[in-house]
């Protein structure tokens, strides 16, 4: 759990009109996200003699994360982090629920994960 987390409420209860129902809050489930690509700043720093100015180049990023959680609080999570770092769905759709994510699920305290796909 991060601190940013902490203060986070992603039980927070909502009602989807898309769905007619409440989002379910006791099945934790695994979706896989496909990102937007975004511009990322990298670690090269150049000067340009002609203009007297420094450049920093940007990389394109593309990337796959996995998320665990509840349905409830997915779409929390995917709130806070279209607020916190701009990110957008190209496409999203579940993924089986491996042992393995549900145990950092639970170590995490029940707090949705992101797993990034490399």
């Amino acid at each position: 759990m991060t601190i940013l987390d902490t203060y986070v409420d992603y039980n927070k209860p909502f009602y989807s009109n898309l769905l007619e129902r409440d989002l379910d809050n006791t099945k934790v489930k695994a979706d896989e996200w496909y990102l937007k690509p975004m511009y990322q700043q990298t670690g090269v720093h150049t000067y340009d003699r002609a203009s007297g100015h420094f450049n920093n180049d940007i990389s394109y990023n593309n990337r796959s994360v996995i998320v665990v959680g509840t349905e409830l609080q997915i779409y929390n999570k995917f709130c806070r982090m279209i607020e916190k770092h701009g990110w957008q769905l190209q496409d999203s759709w579940d993924r089986e629920l491996n042992p393995e994510y549900l145990k950092h699920y639970e170590n995490n305290g029940k707090i949705p994960i992101i797993i990034n796909l490399v």
